[in-house]
């Protein structure tokens, strides 16, 4: 067996219409109901696509804030140390007011990762959902169309 023939799914080189014949539903069309299925299929790998390249994202943004986040703390280290000839209530006051910026950096860098988290789940979240309406109304349309057959 081929390198190329073992990385494909085996399930779609199936024809499941050559096992659907034997059965012969009244009013079903199977290729139809294929084709529903494979719709199905196709909006769950885009939404999972979605949701994997948000985290992907998600997980550069982390990698790059946690850089950024030792460069200051290695720069802050370096000023506190060169700046020991202020007095302690000076130092303090440094301090406090590093560690105030620190925390409101740390605020917004949760908010902006929480608002790509749900950037990338409303997007998979609407995919999916505008497919199962989509779905619903291909479903209608069947029923509507077998009742019409069978008048």
């Amino acid at each position: 067996m081929t390198a190329a023939k073992k990385a494909t799914n085996p399930f779609f080189d199936v024809d499941f219409t050559k096992f659907t014949t034997d059965f012969k539903m009244p009013g079903v069309d199977i290729n139809e109901m294929m084709a529903f299925q494979r719709k199905n299929v196709e909006a769950l790998t885009k939404a999972n696509k979605i949701a994997f390249d948000g985290f992907q994202a998600v997980a550069q943004r982390q990698s790059e804030i946690f850089k950024t986040m030792m460069e200051k703390a290695t720069t802050q280290g370096k000023d506190f140390s060169a700046a020991s000839g202020d007095t302690p209530m000076a130092a303090a006051a440094k301090q406090t007011a590093a560690a105030k910026t620190a925390y409101e950096e740390a605020l917004a860098n949760a908010k902006e990762l929480s608002g790509l988290v749900s950037k990338s789940q409303e997007e998979a979240l609407g995919l999916l959902q505008a497919r199962f309406t989509e779905s619903l109304d291909e479903l209608k349309a069947a029923i509507e169309k077998t009742e019409a057959a069978a008048k």
